[in-house]
């Protein structure tokens, strides 16, 4: 069972697989939601609504891997891993910086997504690749 397929955040997984960020809304009261549920955690809602966002974020944590771990191998090393939160709406989401070479990234930057892909193992997943905002 391939959980980006079935899982509540389903629509997110398809999302970026046709190119788009889609993240989750209450319906009723209109609090964005990450992780994806199926109830709304402030106002005990059932439903969801799915509004795509624009690739634009700041930077909220990083850090550097100078080494493997297993299933990274189709990583070039160093890579940056960051915390990015959404312009607008909060949610704050998982990805990879660009240019890990340069001078290290500055928490509150500027940060401009795009859409592409992590190979895990033989998995081809759907990841945010982010650079700093020109």
């Amino acid at each position: 069972m391939n959980h980006r397929l079935d899982g509540a955040d389903a629509p997110y997984w398809q999302g970026l697989e046709q190119g788009r960020l889609l993240l989750p809304r209450c319906a009723h009261c209109a609090r964005w939601a990450w992780p994806a549920g199926h109830r709304c955690a402030a106002c005990g809602h059932i439903g969801v609504v799915w509004e795509e966002r624009p690739l634009k974020a700041t930077l909220y944590s990083w850090t550097r891997t100078w080494h493997r771990f297993g299933m990274t191998e189709s990583l070039d090393v160093p890579y940056v891993s960051i915390v990015a939160e959404v312009a607008d709406c909060g949610v704050r989401l998982m990805g990879r910086m660009d240019d890990p070479a340069p001078a290290d990234p500055r928490i509150g930057e500027a940060l401009t997504g795009r859409i592409d892909a992590t190979l895990v193992g033989d998995d081809r997943i759907p990841a945010i690749i982010w650079s700093r905002t020109a």
